[in-house]
């Protein structure tokens, strides 16, 4: 009983491990992961009710299951720590929805396993954890990037993210459930690993998107200049896509005569910058290059 038990939950630590590892610039608070992943697990019995008027069959599998778990799975996250100060880059998105989609995971298995047995915890966590991972770190992914984007962009990337997130748990529920010993093939061949390989993607992407909140809060960079502020909105809409984030705590401090731990000034627009910088904060110019 008990060895069942640790091979239900074994699948969600490791990858949750894993995740939080990915997240190399401003890992988040281990609480609040921990918190979201909670939240994740409880929303299984919500899910349960709301499944529960449609009679086992494809439609209930194949549509019903994806739109109610990924739904609440996004709320879990949207309602309960998209808003926070800790929310400050996009991998912050990938990172909690792997909380909640693991949480969610590790319940669902549990009840499956304990029923199941060995071959059922084994078969589980090569197909169906990391399965819940991609589905929902695709709307993560989604909310990560939308956060840093104006207004009114922002239902539109959400809504193709969780959109996407539940065609491809429909797609994941349907070939298990029509094609049968065919489908698990499709599904581990194709489906868990061409999502990994997109989960992966969407980290690189996410690691060098170029705006992080207080860029896109404020609508400017501020550069300390001496005693002065020299604000580059207008810099900020010409930046090239791939330039990594800068997030709040490498800010250049003000000290006697100018900055603290300044290196440098940009030879593009100026701007002052600190030891180790590879772009420079207000145009993007890479501080490499002459």
């Amino acid at each position: 009983m008990l060895e069942l038990l640790v091979l239900a939950i074994a699948p969600a630590i490791l990858i949750i491990w894993y995740i939080y590892r990915k997240d190399r610039y401003e890992p988040e608070p281990k609480y609040l992961v921990a918190e979201v992943f909670l939240l994740g697990a409880l929303s299984v019995f919500p899910a349960i009710l709301l499944e529960m008027p449609f009679p086992q069959g494809l439609f209930a599998s194949a549509v019903v299951a994806p739109v109610v778990e990924e739904g609440l799975k996004f709320c879990v996250v949207f309602f309960f720590v998209y808003k926070s100060r800790e929310f400050d880059e996009p991998m912050d998105g990938i990172v909690y929805a792997a909380a909640a989609g693991l949480g969610f995971a590790t319940v669902e298995n549990i009840f499956y396993v304990m029923e199941g047995g060995l071959s059922v915890a084994i078969l589980r966590g090569l197909v169906s954890v990391p399965g819940h991972v991609i589905f929902s770190c695709i709307w993560g992914f989604a909310l990560g990037i939308a956060k840093f984007r104006p207004e009114t962009e922002r239902g539109r990337i959400i809504f193709l993210g969780l959109a996407g997130a539940m065609i491809m748990h429909g797609l994941f529920n349907f070939s298990l459930d029509v094609f049968k010993v065919l489908g698990l093939v499709i599904v581990m061949v194709v489906i868990v690993p061409l999502g990994w390989w997109i989960l992966h993607q969407n980290i690189e992407k996410a690691h060098h998107q170029p705006d992080p909140a207080h860029i896109l809060a404020e609508k400017s960079v501020s550069a300390s200049m001496g005693n002065g502020m020299v604000t580059t909105e207008t810099t900020i809409k010409s930046m090239p896509p791939g330039i990594p984030v800068v997030s709040r705590e490498h800010t250049i401090g003000q000290g006697p005569g100018g900055s603290a731990g300044q290196a440098g000034f940009c030879t593009e627009c100026g701007a002052p910058h600190s030891a180790g910088a590879r772009y420079c904060r207000a145009c993007g110019k890479p501080l490499d290059e002459k």
